[in-house]
């Protein structure tokens, strides 16, 4: 447990120990509007320190700026949890800044916005947020900078960290301080920096500095600089904790981290509906607004009247479509015994496993273009690629895809040789091809497919794939081939650096590498019975949690604003580019079967939030998110300052956009299909939880 005490040599900070052991020191910092401000903040003096067992009360003020700032705190199992408050005249941010010992070097951690230094796969056209590891400002990549301050709400648990070898330190709140009548007073920040000593903070209104980061530069002109809180209007204060424990290992570290912030911070989220309906009506409108018959496959983007906004041509065989969506919408028209729905499901199947496999390659094609009636590789995303090619990520989907719509015709009574046999084709090819440390290709060559780019963690997806093929065949090679993958992806997993999932990321930290290794760690111990693999699919969840919100973050842009929208249980894309989208949803039958084995409640509690988020992403209604048929879904809800970039026809900006996202039908179809959908049909509290008042 922390201790708190006035330093004898600086009447400005406050000595932090544990154990007797220096842990820094806290002091508090006033920032009023001006140019100059940030740079040269004024340091509050420390007007009281006090504590007992059950309480700690830590009072700061400023008599030339008129603000007194004050913390009260009570244990908590990690550290304290309380308010943090501050009163006076004026507009100010102000900001609680831990500096921790010197030479404490350690892994910074902002969940869902900095893994370490945000170093990724070093992508030479990677502007997203990184830290600087040397002491020498570059002044053309301002991106790299040794300290980050943004909003509270760009972390999914409100929290900004250090892991070390020895210790964790966190502090944290809610994305928004409020008045005494609980009207919003402002947005809060966190701040995070990779200097000697590391600094942490917290603070009342908030500033992006070294800027508004938001993906696309030049897009984002509603999202504001700084917000200062009017104290004028009263005193403002937040729920805040901080934390302070021992560090056994970074994983185990960032996953009490998450655990106990989600503890604390935890919002519920409003009904929606039931399973049952979501997919019916997510199923019918995908079939009837999504499909193409020429191209048989899925437009990647389409709308309300049935006119594709397709990207020149681009019918994506996964990742944005294809088998990502057909696979699910397969299950769906078992479950609701609709011929329709398989029919169109086996079409992209079929018309896959006949047709798109490279010659020259062995690899399957990436893309159709309707208009040329040409298979090819240039997917929308072919230009970010480092070295582009054959995509190990769409590569890995359709084998995993194919071999599990395979399975499902089979158990049916329906032999679909053909997508068993071109699955195995190209994973035979693929296996000549993996290295010999386990991993496979981020992208493939076109004219031989040997690897081009071995760096990147969405080949991962290879990985479940083998292991559905061993099922299937029971060749050991195929075993193995699974088992050396999850020891190299492993080593990535476990340091909680994982990178190079999309390819529109420039492999920055992301989200969507790791729902690859969640499904191949769940096959694995249900086809291995290995208890190491259910550790995998333990800490892989865990990683994904990261990304996934606790709470609801107060909106601020419509339509979410009026919408009262829910953030909890959506997972952040990347650090590259900040929304929230609904590829998370699709580990929803890993998420259940991990609770089911653990019996973990808290495992539970997250099973609930992502089924239950799930379930508010469709349209329920004609135009519900202001356009749009029911049972359509978009991929981007911008939950904070970030990629607000859509707008409405007078100017304004949207927080959504105004199109549907065939993959994102998919994403959300294979999170409620198959066990989810048994278990909500004969024990609904299972999956959902008690309803809501």
């Amino acid at each position: 447990m922390p201790c708190f005490k006035l330093s004898d040599t600086n009447l400005g900070i406050v000595d932090v120990t544990t154990n007797d052991q220096a842990a820094g020191f806290l002091r508090v910092e006033i920032v009023r509007p001006g140019n100059n401000q940030f740079f040269s903040p004024q340091t509050c003096s420390v007007a009281r320190v006090w504590e007992n067992d059950s309480r700690v009360r830590i009072e700061f003020h400023h008599p030339g700026e008129k603000i007194v700032v004050a913390l009260e705190l009570q244990p908590h199992p990690v550290g304290f949890t309380g308010r943090f408050s501050a009163r006076g005249d004026g507009h100010a941010i102000v900001r609680l800044v831990w500096v921790l010992p010197d030479d404490e070097r350690g892994f910074p951690f902002v969940p869902a916005f900095m893994y370490g230094r945000n170093e990724g796969g070093n992508s030479p056209w990677a502007t997203y947020p990184q830290l600087r590891s040397g002491s020498i400002p570059d002044p053309i990549r301002p991106w790299v900078a040794d300290e980050w301050l943004v909003r509270a709400d760009r972390s999914s648990h409100g929290v900004t960290s250090v892991i070390t070898d020895g210790f964790t330190y966190a502090l944290g709140g809610r994305d928004v301080c409020r008045f005494p009548d609980g009207m919003v007073a402002e947005k809060n920040g966190l701040g995070i920096s990779s200097a000697d000593p590391h600094r942490l903070s917290f603070s009342l209104g908030f500033a992006n500095v070294p800027f508004t980061y938001s993906d696309l530069p030049g897009r984002n002109y509603i999202s504001r600089p700084e917000g200062f809180v009017s104290f004028d209007r009263g005193e403002a204060s937040a729920d805040f904790f901080l934390f302070l424990f021992p560090s056994l290992s970074r994983t185990d570290a960032a996953s009490r981290l998450l655990r106990e912030s989600y503890g604390i911070l935890h919002d519920r989220i409003p009904d929606a509906g039931t399973v049952e309906e979501a997919v019916g009506a997510i199923a019918e409108t995908l079939v009837q607004y999504g499909y193409s018959r020429e191209a048989r496959n899925f437009f990647v983007t389409f709308s309300e009247d049935s006119q594709p906004i397709s990207l020149e041509d681009n019918f994506c065989s996964a990742w944005a479509g294809g088998l990502r969506t057909a696979y699910p919408l397969l299950m769906a028209g078992y479950q609701f015994n609709n011929s329709r729905w398989k029919e169109c499901a086996r079409s992209v199947f079929s018309n896959l496993a006949t047709n798109a496999i490279s010659k020259a390659s062995g690899l399957f094609y990436e893309n159709y273009c309707l208009s040329r009636h040409e298979w090819n590789t240039r997917g929308w995303w072919y230009q970010a690629l480092e070295k582009p090619g054959h995509s190990g990520y769409v590569n890995g989907q359709i084998c995993h895809y194919l071999l599990l719509g395979y399975q499902v015709e089979k158990n049916a009574g329906v032999e679909q040789a053909a997508w068993l046999d071109a699955a195995r084709r190209v994973l035979d090819h693929v296996a000549t091809e993996q290295s010999p440390d386990g991993r496979f290709g981020y992208s493939y060559r076109e004219t031989d497919g040997a690897i081009l780019d071995h760096d990147g963690f969405s080949s991962c997806w290879f990985t479940p794939a083998f292991a559905t093929l061993y099922h299937l065949t029971e060749e050991k090679r195929y075993l193995d081939a699974a088992c050396r993958a999850m020891d190299f992806y492993r080593k990535a997993v476990e340091t909680f650096h994982v990178y190079g999932g999309p390819h529109d990321t420039y492999k920055s930290p992301d989200e969507e590498g790791i729902l690859a290794w969640i499904e191949a760690a769940r096959l694995l111990h249900q086809i291995t019975g290995d208890e190491q693999y259910l550790r995998d699919l333990i800490h892989g969840l865990d990683y994904e949690f990261s990304w996934k919100f606790a709470y609801n973050v107060v909106n601020e842009v419509e339509p979410l604003k009026s919408m009262n929208w829910s953030s909890t249980g959506g997972s952040v894309t990347s650090v590259n580019n900040s929304h929230i989208h609904p590829m998370g949803s699709a580990i929803s039958t890993s998420l259940l079967y991990a609770t089911n084995r653990t019996g973990d409640p808290y495992l539970r509690s997250r099973l609930i939030d992502t089924v239950r988020w799930t379930l508010t992403v469709y349209l329920h209604h004609d135009g519900q998110y202001g356009w749009g048929k029911k049972g359509m879904i978009n991929e981007r809800f911008c939950y904070t300052d970030s990629l607000l970039i859509e707008r409405y026809p007078d100017g304004l900006p949207a927080s959504t956009w105004f199109c549907a996202h065939s993959w994102a039908s998919g994403a959300v179809l294979e999170g409620l299909v198959g066990p989810i959908l048994d278990a909500a049909r004969t024990n609904p509290s299972a999956v959902l939880g008690p309803k809501t008042a």
